[in-house]
Protein backbone atom coordinates (compact mmCIF):
# COMPACT_ATOMS: atom_id res chain seq x y z
CA UNK A 1 0.00 0.00 0.00
CA UNK A 2 1.14 4.18 -0.02
CA UNK A 3 1.58 6.34 2.15
CA UNK A 4 -1.86 7.97 2.03
CA UNK A 5 -3.49 4.67 2.04
CA UNK A 6 -1.03 3.68 5.30
CA UNK A 7 -2.04 7.52 6.79
CA UNK A 8 -5.65 6.86 6.46
CA UNK A 9 -5.69 3.55 8.05
CA UNK A 10 -2.38 4.69 10.74
CA UNK A 11 -5.79 7.55 12.38
CA UNK A 12 -9.16 7.93 11.41
CA UNK A 13 -8.96 11.80 12.94
CA UNK A 14 -7.86 13.09 8.69
CA UNK A 15 -8.82 11.54 5.54
CA UNK A 16 -5.76 12.03 3.27
CA UNK A 17 -5.94 12.22 -0.73
CA UNK A 18 -3.85 12.57 -3.69
CA UNK A 19 -4.23 16.12 -5.31
CA UNK A 20 -2.16 16.26 -8.84
CA UNK A 21 -0.44 19.34 -9.24
CA UNK A 22 2.66 20.15 -11.01
CA UNK A 23 6.27 21.87 -10.06
CA UNK A 24 4.86 24.98 -11.93
CA UNK A 25 1.38 25.58 -10.42
CA UNK A 26 2.18 24.32 -7.22
CA UNK A 27 2.73 27.38 -5.28
CA UNK A 28 -0.48 29.15 -6.80
CA UNK A 29 -2.67 25.85 -5.74
CA UNK A 30 -1.34 26.00 -2.54
CA UNK A 31 -2.51 29.61 -2.07
CA UNK A 32 -6.05 28.93 -3.68
CA UNK A 33 -6.52 26.25 -1.34
CA UNK A 34 -6.50 23.15 -3.71
CA UNK A 35 -4.76 21.24 -1.18
CA UNK A 36 -3.43 21.62 2.29
CA UNK A 37 -0.12 19.82 2.34
CA UNK A 38 2.60 18.95 0.51
CA UNK A 39 4.79 15.53 0.96
CA UNK A 40 8.54 15.23 -0.32
CA UNK A 41 9.21 18.80 -0.58
CA UNK A 42 11.74 21.51 0.50
CA UNK A 43 10.86 24.72 1.80
CA UNK A 44 13.82 26.74 -0.35
CA UNK A 45 11.92 25.40 -3.86
CA UNK A 46 10.25 28.83 -4.19
CA UNK A 47 8.38 29.27 -0.96
CA UNK A 48 10.26 31.42 0.86
CA UNK A 49 11.52 33.11 -1.92
CA UNK A 50 7.69 34.00 -2.23
CA UNK A 51 6.88 34.86 0.89
CA UNK A 52 4.27 31.69 1.32
CA UNK A 53 2.98 31.08 4.83
CA UNK A 54 3.19 27.45 5.87
CA UNK A 55 4.25 24.90 8.60
CA UNK A 56 7.33 23.08 7.68
CA UNK A 57 8.15 19.97 9.38
CA UNK A 58 11.66 18.34 10.35
CA UNK A 59 13.50 16.78 7.02
CA UNK A 60 12.77 12.80 6.87
CA UNK A 61 14.74 11.96 4.02
CA UNK A 62 17.52 13.31 1.45
CA UNK A 63 18.15 13.11 -2.33
CA UNK A 64 20.52 14.70 -4.39
CA UNK A 65 20.43 15.63 -8.40
CA UNK A 66 23.53 14.55 -10.87
CA UNK A 67 23.96 15.14 -14.53
CA UNK A 68 23.97 12.26 -17.37
CA UNK A 69 24.91 11.88 -20.58
CA UNK A 70 25.80 9.40 -23.45
CA UNK A 71 29.29 7.30 -22.68
CA UNK A 72 29.76 8.09 -26.36
CA UNK A 73 29.85 11.77 -25.89
CA UNK A 74 30.88 12.21 -22.24
CA UNK A 75 34.20 9.57 -22.10
CA UNK A 76 35.29 10.54 -18.88
CA UNK A 77 34.24 12.78 -15.49
CA UNK A 78 35.77 15.94 -16.78
CA UNK A 79 32.95 16.27 -19.48
CA UNK A 80 30.77 17.55 -17.12
CA UNK A 81 33.04 19.91 -15.35
CA UNK A 82 32.44 22.61 -18.29
CA UNK A 83 28.58 22.53 -19.13
CA UNK A 84 28.92 26.60 -20.94
CA UNK A 85 28.55 24.79 -24.38
CA UNK A 86 26.38 22.11 -23.45
CA UNK A 87 22.88 22.60 -23.82
CA UNK A 88 20.66 20.50 -20.81
CA UNK A 89 17.35 18.88 -19.98
CA UNK A 90 16.00 20.03 -16.76
CA UNK A 91 12.52 20.44 -15.43
CA UNK A 92 10.19 23.13 -16.06
CA UNK A 93 9.36 25.04 -12.57
CA UNK A 94 12.42 23.41 -10.46
CA UNK A 95 15.41 25.46 -9.23
CA UNK A 96 18.96 24.56 -10.53
CA UNK A 97 22.25 26.27 -9.12
CA UNK A 98 23.55 26.00 -12.96
CA UNK A 99 20.86 28.36 -13.76
CA UNK A 100 21.41 30.48 -10.47
CA UNK A 101 18.17 29.37 -9.11
CA UNK A 102 15.94 31.40 -12.21
CA UNK A 103 12.78 29.73 -13.14
CA UNK A 104 11.63 31.71 -16.34
CA UNK A 105 11.24 29.73 -18.94
CA UNK A 106 12.89 32.05 -21.27
CA UNK A 107 15.77 33.08 -19.60
CA UNK A 108 16.72 29.68 -18.99
CA UNK A 109 16.15 28.72 -22.60
CA UNK A 110 18.51 31.94 -24.33
CA UNK A 111 20.95 32.25 -21.10
CA UNK A 112 21.44 28.72 -19.85
CA UNK A 113 20.41 26.61 -23.00
CA UNK A 114 18.41 24.15 -20.61
CA UNK A 115 15.04 22.40 -22.43
CA UNK A 116 12.68 22.27 -20.22
CA UNK A 117 10.24 19.63 -19.66
CA UNK A 118 7.60 17.92 -17.63
CA UNK A 119 9.72 15.08 -15.74
CA UNK A 120 12.52 13.40 -15.09
CA UNK A 121 11.46 10.61 -17.73
CA UNK A 122 11.44 12.93 -20.35
CA UNK A 123 14.69 14.48 -19.47
CA UNK A 124 16.30 11.04 -19.84
CA UNK A 125 14.55 10.21 -23.23
CA UNK A 126 16.62 13.44 -24.46
CA UNK A 127 19.48 12.37 -23.48
CA UNK A 128 18.72 8.78 -24.85
CA UNK A 129 17.65 10.05 -28.73
CA UNK A 130 20.30 12.21 -28.64
CA UNK A 131 18.37 15.81 -28.39
CA UNK A 132 20.32 17.54 -25.64
CA UNK A 133 23.86 16.91 -24.61
CA UNK A 134 23.18 16.22 -20.57
CA UNK A 135 20.07 16.19 -18.61
CA UNK A 136 19.75 17.02 -14.55
CA UNK A 137 18.26 13.86 -12.71
CA UNK A 138 18.21 13.12 -9.08
CA UNK A 139 19.33 9.78 -8.07
CA UNK A 140 16.11 8.49 -6.66
CA UNK A 141 14.25 8.47 -9.56
CA UNK A 142 17.57 7.65 -12.16
CA UNK A 143 17.71 4.25 -9.62
CA UNK A 144 13.98 3.96 -10.06
CA UNK A 145 14.53 4.31 -14.16
CA UNK A 146 17.57 2.11 -14.65
CA UNK A 147 16.00 -0.82 -12.60
CA UNK A 148 13.48 -0.88 -15.03
CA UNK A 149 15.60 -0.19 -17.67
CA UNK A 150 19.17 -2.02 -17.19
CA UNK A 151 19.80 -2.40 -20.55
CA UNK A 152 21.11 1.44 -20.47
CA UNK A 153 23.39 1.35 -17.67
CA UNK A 154 26.49 0.80 -19.59
CA UNK A 155 24.91 3.78 -21.88
CA UNK A 156 24.90 6.47 -19.50
CA UNK A 157 27.64 8.18 -17.22
CA UNK A 158 26.77 9.52 -14.34
CA UNK A 159 28.55 12.49 -13.08
CA UNK A 160 30.63 12.62 -9.90
CA UNK A 161 29.31 16.03 -10.03
CA UNK A 162 26.46 17.04 -7.90
CA UNK A 163 24.27 19.91 -8.46
CA UNK A 164 22.27 19.94 -5.67
CA UNK A 165 21.81 18.51 -2.29
CA UNK A 166 18.76 19.04 -0.68
CA UNK A 167 16.10 17.76 2.11
CA UNK A 168 12.62 16.43 2.12
CA UNK A 169 10.18 17.71 4.37
CA UNK A 170 6.19 18.18 4.30
CA UNK A 171 4.56 21.43 4.19
CA UNK A 172 1.48 21.92 5.43
CA UNK A 173 -1.45 25.03 5.39
CA UNK A 174 -1.09 27.68 8.89
CA UNK A 175 -4.53 27.70 9.55
CA UNK A 176 -4.54 23.97 9.06
CA UNK A 177 -5.86 22.32 12.50
CA UNK A 178 -3.54 19.51 12.17
CA UNK A 179 -0.57 20.30 13.83
CA UNK A 180 3.16 19.99 11.38
CA UNK A 181 5.03 17.71 14.20
CA UNK A 182 2.31 15.14 14.64
CA UNK A 183 1.71 15.06 10.51
CA UNK A 184 5.80 14.28 10.87
CA UNK A 185 5.42 11.40 13.70
CA UNK A 186 2.74 9.46 11.63
CA UNK A 187 4.88 10.11 8.59
CA UNK A 188 8.39 9.25 9.87
CA UNK A 189 6.44 6.02 12.08
CA UNK A 190 5.56 4.89 8.34
CA UNK A 191 8.40 5.45 6.58
CA UNK A 192 10.63 3.63 9.22
CA UNK A 193 8.64 0.08 8.19
CA UNK A 194 10.54 -2.61 6.32
CA UNK A 195 8.38 -2.03 3.20
CA UNK A 196 9.11 1.86 2.72
CA UNK A 197 13.11 1.33 3.67
CA UNK A 198 13.42 -1.47 1.34
CA UNK A 199 11.83 1.36 -1.77
CA UNK A 200 14.04 3.85 -0.06
CA UNK A 201 17.13 1.92 -0.30
CA UNK A 202 16.13 0.84 -3.86
CA UNK A 203 15.79 4.69 -4.99
CA UNK A 204 18.93 5.91 -3.38
CA UNK A 205 17.28 8.19 -1.09
CA UNK A 206 18.18 8.86 2.62
CA UNK A 207 15.81 8.44 5.42
CA UNK A 208 16.84 10.93 8.26
CA UNK A 209 15.70 9.20 11.41
CA UNK A 210 16.04 11.93 14.73
CA UNK A 211 18.41 10.98 17.14
CA UNK A 212 16.39 11.19 20.14
CA UNK A 213 12.87 11.01 21.17
CA UNK A 214 10.58 14.15 19.44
Amino acid sequence: MDLITQLNLLQQDYHFELVMTTAVRRHQDFQQGLFDALFFEDANWGWQQRNISLQQSAAFASDEEVFIALRSKATSQQWFDDLTDKTIAGILGYHYPTADFQTDPELLTNRHSIIQVNDHHASIELVLKQRTDTAIVTRSFLAQYLLLHPQYRNTLLISDRIEQRYQLQLLLHPEHPLDINILYQWVLQLLQQPDFQSTFARHRLQLLVPAGPQ
